[in-house]
């Protein structure tokens, strides 16, 4: 390892330390220290960087708050990798309880992983595309109302993971901005099916969809969405 004048190391909470590690391994960490006693800690590594556990039994791993933030170059192929890795382990990409991972659009910055202890993870882009994302939910600039709305919700799913209120947003902006550009809608539709799909609300979700297909897009609208709209009709099949 290359010394070093800083770095900060991110200590999160195990309500199980065994199983904790063992999650993490799967995602294809390797356990560089490992301690029972006089307190269980451990450590899980990539390459130069890691995570550490301390053993907490008080803790009831719905309820933890805490987590951190890993930087990385490729967010999409991590994410690939993750949930290949959880796939061959559970039989199934977790996206609801714990551990759970979240989905990832095309083009999207971020993407959190919550592991049995119930600590968040969120794995984010290196350079200024994530940091746009953010400008653009606070400031309506020359954004139009759903535009604004979209930035909105995306900030509050992605950067917040709050699924509600990023579902009130995309609800209130189609019910009031209905007269904006058809291909706009539609991006708040893909956008609220998917939110739809993260909590298991398949109805909301293909009622999205269908208000999608029966708007009157162009068919080079059409042709820019039609991958999205493949990738979430896969979506809602049985693993």
């Amino acid at each position: 390892m290359n010394q070093k004048e800083w770095m900060t190391v991110p200590v999160l909470f195990a309500a199980s330390l065994d199983e904790t590690l063992d999650f993490w391994e799967v995602l294809g960490y390797e356990k560089t220290y490992y301690q029972k006693s006089p307190y269980g800690y451990g450590v899980m590594s990539r390459g130069e960087y890691g995570l550490h556990f301390i053993q907490q039994k008080w803790l009831k791993p719905e309820e933890n708050p805490y987590g951190c933030l890993v930087m990385v170059t490729d967010v999409e192929a991590v994410h690939q990798n993750f949930s290949k890795a959880l796939k061959g382990k559970l039989g199934r990409v977790p996206n609801k309880g714990l551990p759970r991972i979240t989905r990832i659009r095309p083009g999207q910055t971020r993407f959190t992983v919550t592991d049995p202890s119930g600590n968040w993870v969120t794995f984010i882009k290196f350079g200024d595309e994530d940091e746009e994302i953010a400008a653009n939910s606070e400031q309506r600039r020359d954004q139009s109302p759903m535009e604004f709305a979209i930035s909105r919700a995306t900030r509050f799913r992605e950067f917040k993971l709050d699924l509600s209120g990023a579902a009130k947003i995309l609800d209130v902006a189609l019910e009031r901005h209905s007269d904006e550009p058809k291909i706009l809608i539609a991006r708040a539709l893909l956008l609220r099916a998917e939110i739809a799909l993260d909590v298991e609300e398949t109805a909301t979700a293909s009622a999205s969809l269908q208000k999608l297909r029966e708007l009157p897009l162009s068919e080079e609208e059409r042709a820019s969405l039609s991958s999205e709209i493949e990738r979430l009709s896969e979506i809602k099949k049985p693993d």
